[in-house]
């Protein structure tokens, strides 16, 4: 595709879901997200990328991907950062920033 996206998603680092645990690694990349699958956190233990975290993954990169390639950028757009949080349920939490 040359056009510019319309969605992009960056998926930048990992850290450990425990609440107890600050565990994070901001240079992981997502390419590098099977060694981490089901293994545990180098600080706690804690299981640090669950399948069903994954899975969402997988399933938002395919809706950014589907957006892409049937939709059309506005004329006039802005570009909005929208962290996701996941605690390894496989849910999602988006946080718009002002």
């Amino acid at each position: 595709m040359t056009e510019k996206p319309v969605v992009k998603l960056e998926i930048i680092g990992i850290k450990c879901d425990n609440p107890n645990c600050d565990y994070k690694d901001e240079t992981a990349k997502f390419e590098d997200w099977p060694m981490w699958l089901n293994k545990p956190c180098p600080k706690c233990g804690a299981n640090l990328l669950t399948e069903e975290d994954m899975t969402t993954i997988r399933l938002l990169m395919g809706l950014v991907d589907f957006a892409n390639h049937h939709m059309k950028p506005a004329k006039e757009s802005k570009t909005v950062r929208i962290p996701i949080e996941m605690n390894g349920t496989g849910i999602a939490r988006f946080k718009l920033v002002k």
